[in-house]
């Protein structure tokens, strides 16, 4: 009796154990998907000013109802709509200095962390116009997202300007 009670709880350890690494390894390559989603929006905005982006495969990566905050001024950010989102970079994109020598945002650091279908992105970046005397602008990007259908999209972003001389928040230090 006592055998069988070892091998019954042995054999349901071992099932909670394989159980759990298998979580483990899907959450890892969720995150993996997840990550390079982002890393991809940072390529998609981009441009080298002879294109313009592809606003529709942007849009493609949020939900319609996504809320967008960016640091709109030293003293207040804006919230935007997805569209508003993507209007504000069309505008953006207009400025003479960019369409002859373009824009380009680059990932420096990605966190993400993911709990099943959802999931927190934070990415230091770096922003720059090409071709232009003034030095690249740092700055920090929360993401969120969720799964839908499958899929990753995102379903807010927060954005804030990384002052010269002040100290990195804590998980990128």
């Amino acid at each position: 009796m006592i055998k069988r009670d070892i091998c019954l709880l042995s054999a349901l350890f071992t099932g909670l154990l394989i159980s759990t690494a298998s979580l483990a390894q899907n959450q890892s390559a969720s995150a993996e998907e997840a990550s390079d989603m982002i890393r991809q929006i940072y390529s998609e905005v981009s441009s080298d000013g002879s294109t313009l982006p592809d606003w529709d495969r942007i849009r493609s990566f949020f939900v319609d109802e996504a809320i967008v905050v960016l640091r709109s001024s030293r003293e207040g950010n804006t919230q935007f709509t997805l569209e508003e989102f993507i209007q504000d970079f069309k505008d953006f994109y207009q400025r003479p200095d960019l369409k002859n020598s373009g824009f380009r945002e680059e990932v420096l650091q990605l966190k993400a962390n993911v709990y099943y279908d959802i999931a927190f992105i934070a990415v230091i970046y770096e922003a720059r116009v090409l071709n232009s005397d003034r030095p690249p602008q740092k700055g920090i990007d929360f993401w969120l997202l969720a799964k839908r259908k499958g899929a990753w999209k995102i379903v807010s972003v927060v954005n804030e300007i990384i002052r010269p001389g002040e100290a990195l928040p804590a998980p990128f230090r």
